[in-house]
């Protein structure tokens, strides 16, 4: 580009007004040929790809599992007689179709008709669970149980600590008062 003539004013361009144009300093033009890549950074690996593949596939057929992932063929002895990276262990399997499969889900699922509403009250509950600030006891947790037929609270639990647990509790007090209940 910067032996290219001007077309309006028959100049060549020059390496200084192509490379601000480009926003590249000059020094960087100079350094290496564009279109060059620059070489792998790092040392050479001690094996090449060809020999950490028949080793992956020797432990993999050693191994008494089958479907396993990158990290139990990375861990295991066979391919870390040598050192490897995990990385690579993971690239050359993907590339051979080694990898685990994924899981699917099995059998047909639970089917939804879209609604959340129910012909009688006590059916269903929903519990759900809000962080407050207080003046005197700072952030705490308010879980309520809320019946689906009348949007009813039927139980509430206040705590400083809000997990699967506490909100459980919502659950069981609301159990608790439906009980009550004449």
């Amino acid at each position: 580009m910067s032996a290219a003539t001007s077309l309006s004013t028959g100049r060549l361009y020059g390496v200084k007004r192509v490379c601000s144009a480009w926003g590249v300093a000059r020094s960087t033009f100079y350094a290496a040929p564009i279109d060059v890549k620059p070489a792998h950074r790092g040392p050479a690996p001690a094996v090449c790809d060809e020999e950490l593949f028949a080793m992956i596939e020797d432990d993999l057929d050693r191994s008494p599992f089958t479907g396993e992932g990158h990290r139990p063929v990375w861990v295991t002895p066979a391919p870390r007689r040598v050192r490897v990276s995990r990385r690579r262990v993971l690239r050359l399997m993907r590339e051979h179709g080694l990898l685990s499969p994924r899981r699917v889900r099995q059998g047909a699922g639970v089917t939804h008709d879209d609604t959340i509403t129910t012909d009688a009250p006590d059916v269903m509950w929903g519990t759900d669970g809000t962080r407050v600030q207080t003046v005197d006891e700072g952030m705490c947790w308010i879980f309520t149980a809320v019946d689906h037929f009348n949007c009813e609270v039927v139980g509430r639990h206040v705590c400083k600590r809000g997990d699967p647990f506490r909100r459980a509790a919502a659950g069981v007090a609301g159990a608790a008062e439906t009980l009550r209940r004449p």
